[in-house]
């Protein structure tokens, strides 16, 4: 799978998990609604009962929401795993001389996370991309993750 068709593939993931997500909420706001308006009818609106059946719908809410964020990250790490770039091996490369924790054995995902909250980390934004980008040793152990973060770095300068 190119580049391009993975990123597709990873927008319409996020798509189809946000629409999902929309319409919980939507059908969490009418259930809540068609509650209070019953409490309404039988002159209980100010209950405990109308209180714990809230209560029990934003709970029955956020437990769906939890699981549609679940279901996207396993297929996101799925995609990822089916696409993962193999990266450099580490020859010729001194790990000591990176300013981050550098171990070709963790996943290409836990890599780019360990680089970019270094890069990340640095109070200069501008610095820090000037230092990623004179940086050999992300490029061997990103592989194609490097873009990625390159890109990320760019838009946080503007």
């Amino acid at each position: 799978m190119t580049a391009e068709e993975l990123e597709k593939a990873i927008e319409k993931l996020i798509s189809e998990a946000n629409e999902e997500s929309e319409q919980a909420k939507r059908e969490y706001e009418a259930d809540c609604l068609a509650e209070k308006n019953r409490a309404l009818a039988r002159r209980a609106f100010r209950s405990s009962i109308l209180e714990k059946l809230l209560e029990t719908l934003k709970a029955d809410y956020d437990a769906l929401v939890l699981k549609i964020q679940s279901d996207l990250d396993e297929s996101l790490d799925a995609l990822y795993a089916e696409n993962e770039p193999s990266g450099g091996g580490g020859e010729d490369i001194d790990p000591d001389d990176a300013p981050y924790e550098v171990d070709y054995t963790l996943p290409m995902r836990d890599r780019y996370v360990a680089v970019k909250n270094y890069y990340l980390g640095l109070p200069d934004k501008a610095a820090a991309l000037a230092a990623f980008e004179a940086d050999e040793i992300a490029k061997d152990y990103l592989g194609s993750y490097y873009d990625y973060l390159y890109q990320l770095l760019l838009m946080i300068q503007v």
